[in-house]
């Protein structure tokens, strides 16, 4: 029970969220309960803090990672005393004189964007071990989550013509160069469709079709992004 409580609170309160979005005249109640998840929250919080604390310290105390825990309860006080003071130099730590908001400015969102940009290479690499295109469906995925990350990137009008023309050109060596154990007709079609991708890899490089794909990649990903995604 201690364990199906909360998963049960959850659910009801996920399908409660979405059946009053969905009902005229429940904006007073979507208002309590984001009011309620607020309170809630605060409370995770200070029980989030409490268990991060208390969990490097018994690191340092038993001598695990001493480094990295110390540097974090370093890092998480001095912070909060230096909140606590903009608070009450300046009114606000986020004043635009504060120099809390220099320290957000200037070493927080640095090392958050540095943190995300290591991030994006495990993803990737995660992403390519988790969408192995054992079947359609996973080829599938693996072809539109290619052209979303593809579309977001900078230079992607040049970068995503390219790395079509490469990817037909590989599928179509792997198709016509694995043949050993066919014959007749099945194996010319094999050699033909592969043929035609590798073909096709070429096309793609002609300015006309090579413009056309990277002016239009933009659009592509915005359509995969709130349509399909949206549907599903």
């Amino acid at each position: 029970m201690q364990r199906q409580g909360p998963i049960a609170v959850v659910i009801l309160s996920a399908l409660f969220s979405t059946i009053t979005f969905f009902l005229k005249g429940a904006e007073d109640i979507q208002t309590y309960a984001l009011i309620v998840a607020i309170v809630i929250s605060g409370f995770a919080l200070l029980l989030g803090v409490d268990s991060l604390i208390l969990y490097h310290m018994r690191n340092i105390q038993e001598g695990k990672n001493t480094l990295f825990s110390g540097v974090l309860i370093i890092s998480f006080f001095t912070t909060v005393i230096w909140g606590f003071f903009a608070w009450w130099r300046y009114g606000s730590p986020f004043a635009q004189n504060s120099t809390f908001m220099w320290l957000f400015l200037n070493v927080y969102l640095p090392l958050d964007a540095t943190m995300f940009s290591i991030l994006a290479f495990y993803i990737a690499s995660a992403a390519y071990r988790a969408f192995r295109a054992r079947n359609f469906n996973a080829l599938i995925l693996l072809i539109t989550a290619s052209v979303i990350m593809i579309g977001r990137v900078l230079y992607s009008n040049i970068v995503f013509p390219i790395a079509l023309s490469v990817f037909l050109f590989l599928a179509g060596l792997w198709i016509f160069t694995n043949t050993k154990k066919l014959y007749g007709s099945e194996l010319l079609f094999r050699r033909f469709l592969g043929g035609f991708l590798m073909g096709g890899a070429f096309v793609i490089l002609l300015p006309p079709i090579f413009n056309f794909l990277g002016g239009n990649i933009s659009a592509l990903t915005d359509w995969l992004l709130s349509v399909p995604q949206n549907a599903a």
